[in-house]
Formats: structure tokens, C-alpha cells, sequence
């Protein structure tokens, strides 16, 4: 189906507009900035998800600084299904202000503690880091579960994009280091970094290389800000949708955006976990692009896709405790 009415109306300014930069037409404090307004404008804080609270913990250690904002929802529950998140921007840009849009909406709606991460960033924090913090944060969440008011056995973990890849990442290594996760949530997420091959396994990369806001030259951009001189893309660690075993992973929520490039590494990584024998909810944002669960104000179709994925995480976190 053609782009949503509303969205190709966005994408036409955004082509005119220079105040949209993308990250290949400046540096990195630039994106950073970028990307910061483009959340602030897609939605503003005022028509953002209603929470009973919010607070921040600093969990920073000799390991590096790291920061995690709690967000609790409106309801009388004592344990509720938690989810610990990692926020989207290509491990280089992002933050708990961007990442509020989605934690918000995953609190309200899904009736959830949300956890968000502020997880180092690169280039100055390359791999491993995103992935370290990301642990480091799953773990104090568990470890502190009680006092927080989450459900031991409903612990999820999600992100979106590049949070995505490191939800994936830290969903595989869980299933050796702990803790048993009751889902993964995986929202347009970017899973085989290396690119020069996947182009040959992922038609979408080369059908929506351009034109519908993230492009694949901004994936390469980023990509070439996280990984170190010397990484193997190919690392499961690095493409958790090159790992060779995806069974005994938590049931997953994968949501793929049809003018997204990386729409088919989403769809290909949700038949091969579901022909590993875990349940999966594909959901596949048609008419909808690469961003769009930050766009709930310009966009109402993102905002009526991101329901249905939150009734599809509910569903699952539901079930891990029936």
C-alpha cells in the first residue's frame, strides 16, 4: 500500500525543511541535537502517554556512567510486568528524553514498570559498551525487583531500532546469564550490521534506501560510529540475527515498518525465531516507515500500529504469568 496520507505529507516537508538533518549531513553533536528536536516535534511532551510516576536512579560504577529512568503506571497492581528499555538512535544518538515517547506509551498502555536506559553512546563508547550497560542495567532491575514493585516472573526487555539490536543481543546471552525473560519487544530493530551482505538477503535495504527518513546511508553512518577497527559484524553479539541457535528465546513482539530498509531483517528474524519454536506477533506497519512510534502526534496510523503492538506485549506478559 502507498505511505499513509499524513506521513507522506511529513516526508514531503521533511524533504524541503532544512531544520530535518539527517545524520550523514552533519557530525555527531549535530545528529544528536537532530534527533532530539525531531522527537520533541513528532511529539511533544504535552501529548505524550499520562503516568502516576517518574524518577530517575543513577546506577553509575567503575564499569562507566549509566542512568535509568523509572516509570510506573496508574493502577493499584503490587507486581506488575516490567520492562527494562533500550531507546533507538543508531548507538550514537538518543537519550531518556527521546526515549520518553515509547516508555510512556508502553507504561500507559501495556500497564507496565518501564525502565528506560540511558545506555553510552558512540563513537565514544563503541560495542561493547551499549551492550555491557544494557546488562548491567537488566541485572539491577532484577536484583531489585521486589522493592521496585515488578513481577519477577514478568520481565521483559525491548527496544526500538539500534534498541532493538541490543533488546535481541541481551534476549540471546539471557538464556545462559539470567534472568529468564518473560518477552522480548522488538520495534523496527536494526539486526545484521553487516550491511555489504545483507544487502543481498534483505530487498528492502535497496527498495527504501532513500526517501522515507532513515536511509541506508544513515545506517552505514552508523554502523561505522558503533563498531570498533577490527569488529566482526558477523558476531552474534554484534548481528544477533546471525547467531546459529535462536531456540529457547523469550516469546517475542517484533514491529517492522513497510518504507522501512530494515523492514525484511525484522520479518526474516521473526519466521526464524518462530521456526526455532518460540511464539511470535509479527506486526508489519504498513503504510509506515522507519521512526514512526515517535511520530504519534503528526502521524494518527503510527498512533492507532503502536496500540495494536502494546496489546500484543500486554498479551504476552499476560501469559507469562497465567
Amino acid at each position: 500500500m502507498p505511505p499513509d496520507p499524513a506521513l507522506a505529507d511529513l516526508l514531503a516537508t521533511m524533504a524541503v525543511d532544512s531544520s530535518f538533518t539527517r545524520p550523514t549531513a552533519t557530525d555527531i553533536a549535530g545528529a544528536r541535537i537532530s534527533h532530539e528536536a525531531d522527537a520533541l516535534r513528532f511529539t511533544p511532551p504535552e501529548e505524550r502517554s499520562s503516568v502516576a510516576d517518574v524518577r530517575e536512579v543513577d546506577l553509575s560504577d567503575s564499569h562507566g556512567e549509566l542512568r535509568v529512568r523509572i516509570y510506573r503506571p496508574h493502577t493499584e497492581s503490587s507486581k506488575l510486568p516490567t520492562i527494562v528499555w533500550y531507546h533507538g538512535g543508531g548507538w550514537t544518538t538518543g537519550s531518556l528524553e527521546t526515549g520518553d515517547i515509547l516508555a510512556r506509551a508502553l507504561c500507559h498502555s501495556a500497564r507496565a514498570l518501564v525502565i528506560s536506559v540511558a545506555y553510552r553512546l558512540a563513537p565514544e563508547h563503541p560495542w561493547p559498551a551499549a551492550i555491557e550497560d544494557a546488562e548491567r542495567a537488566l541485572a539491577w532491575v532484577a536484583d531489585h525487583i521486589d522493592e521496585l514493585g515488578g513481577d519477577e516472573a514478568s520481565i521483559a526487555v525491548g527496544g526500538d531500532s539500534a534498541g532493538g539490536n541490543v533488546a535481541a543481543v541481551i534476549a540471546q546471552n539471557g538464556r545462559e546469564t539470567g534472568p529468564r525473560l518473560a518477552a522480548q519487544i522488538l520495534i523496527y530493530p536494526f539486526l545484521d550490521l553487516n550491511l555489504q551482505q545483507a544487502r543481498q538477503r534483505y530487498p528492502s535495504l535497496a527498495e527504501n534506501a532513500a526517501g522515507y527518513y532513515v536511509t541506508l546511508d544513515d545506517l552505514r553512518w552508523c554502523v561505522g560510529n558503533y563498531l570498533p577497527i577490527g569488529a566482526d559484524a558477523t558476531d552474534p553479539r554484534i548481528s544477533p540475527s546471525l547467531h546459529p541457535d535462536l531456540s529457547g528465546l523469550p516469546p517475542a513482539v517484533i514491529a517492522v515498518a513497510e518504507y522501512d530498509p530494515l523492514r525484511d531483517q525484522g520479518t526474516a528474524y521473526a519466521d526464524a525465531v518462530q521456526d526455532s519454536s518460540v511464539p511470535v506477533t509479527l506486526h508489519k506497519g504498513l503504510g509506515l516507515i522507519h521512526g514512526y512510534c515517535d511520530m504519534l502526534t503528526v502521524v494518527p496510523a503510527a498512533r492507532s500500529e503502536l496500540e495494536q503492538v502494546i496489546d500484543s506485549v500486554r498479551n504476552t506478559l499476560a501469559a507469562s504469568v497465567a
